[in-house]
């Protein structure tokens, strides 16, 4: 007994594991109908017994099928990445600078001055970048003179006596280098503390 009700119960499961599967393919093949179906009917018009025009679609006597145009089709416009904005990194002088170089002194130029005072000017091209943060630094025989800054002229103050190198170097907002002028050579001269009234001229001797 117990081995014949088994028999049925597994049969029972195998019917319904067929029925299972047949209704699924059922609803599959109702879901593709209903997705296809509208695209590709047919539209049929006739006129009624009043005079009035009526589309169907579903043919009868008398039904002529109607052109349709094609259905409208949409192309997703292709992404294109917007272009980055611009700053004060692209303006004039980012990047780089044609010109830099020193106008003051002139090359070899002897300076006499007893403070040690130096005037120096330089000419760039085109004109210092301030908006991208751009400064200017003076050098002294390849050592920095002061802070960077946006003037192009200074004074060297308390140079000592004889030849010295001056140069001008642009910098970005980051302290990188973005141009470096030549070195110009000038001398300078200066009254020596030992020689107050000048050299050949010592003080006269006042005894008591």
């Amino acid at each position: 007994m117990k081995y014949f009700c088994r028999v049925i119960l597994l049969s029972l499961r195998y019917k319904w594991t067929i029925l299972a599967s047949v209704i699924n393919a059922l609803l599959i093949a109702v879901f593709w109908g209903c997705v296809a179906g509208p695209a590709s009917a047919a539209i049929y018009q006739t006129t009624d017994e009043q005079g009035n025009v009526v589309f169907s679609d579903e043919p009868s006597s008398g039904a002529k099928p109607v052109d349709l145009p094609p259905l409208p089709t949409y192309s997703a416009p292709k992404y294109r990445a917007p272009e980055p904005a611009s700053d004060a990194s692209s303006e004039p002088g980012a990047k780089g600078y044609s010109s830099l170089r020193i106008q003051q002194p002139e090359p070899d130029a002897t300076i006499r001055d007893n403070t040690g005072a130096v005037p120096v000017a330089v000419a760039i091209e085109p004109k210092l970048n301030q908006a991208a943060g751009h400064r200017l630094q003076f050098l002294l025989d390849g050592q920095p003179v002061g802070d960077p800054g946006t003037q192009t002229s200074t004074t060297l103050s308390n140079v000592d006596r004889g030849a010295h190198q001056v140069q001008a170097a642009v910098f970005d907002a980051s302290g990188n280098e973005l141009k470096r002028s030549d070195s110009v050579r000038f001398y300078l001269h200066r009254q020596s503390v030992n020689f107050p009234t000048g050299p050949g001229k010592p003080t006269p001797f006042r005894g008591q």
